[in-house]
């Protein structure tokens, strides 16, 4: 069953990012998406290198953190979280960040107690809610920064 959890949420992903990119600016969001997976590559492996958290069932074994989550899931959650913050005010990227984490929190504790597809081992579902808000402020700040940056 996780195995076909993994492909659904891969296909899904896929599906998803293309009708992510198809929006304008696709530069600012393939940016978004570079960054995000970067980040969340080093993020992610400290994590479980830290045993926090584990990731039993995998599509691809040979990695210890979660190759789907940090390339692909991560990253589009980025992109959307950037295109609904887009022409925003900072109060609501924060609200929009907890939103988002709120959503990913409670879909990871529930594959956490229904699945084998991550394990908690010294890791609480606030840990993610926190980490996963101050993550997005600060891709969305990053971007602001290249932006910024860009214009002068």
């Amino acid at each position: 069953m996780e195995i076909i959890l993994l492909w659904l949420f891969l296909i899904s992903g896929l599906v998803l990012l293309t009708i992510a990119l198809k929006k304008h600016p696709l530069k600012d969001w393939l940016i978004c998406f570079f960054a995000s997976a970067y980040f969340a590559t080093v993020l992610g492996d400290l994590v479980v290198k830290a045993e926090l958290l584990s990731y039993p069932v995998q599509l691809a074994p040979q990695f210890q953190s979660s190759v789907l989550y940090e390339y692909l899931l991560l990253p589009l959650i980025c992109i959307v979280y950037y295109q609904t913050t887009y022409q925003t005010s900072f109060f609501y990227w924060c609200w929009q960040a907890f939103v988002y984490s709120s959503v990913v929190t409670f879909v990871e504790v529930l594959l956490e107690t229904h699945t084998a597809l991550i394990y908690f081992d010294s890791w609480h579902w606030y840990y993610s809610l926190i980490s996963l808000t101050l993550f997005l402020l600060f891709i969305r700040c990053l971007l602001r920064l290249i932006y910024v940056v860009k214009k002068s």
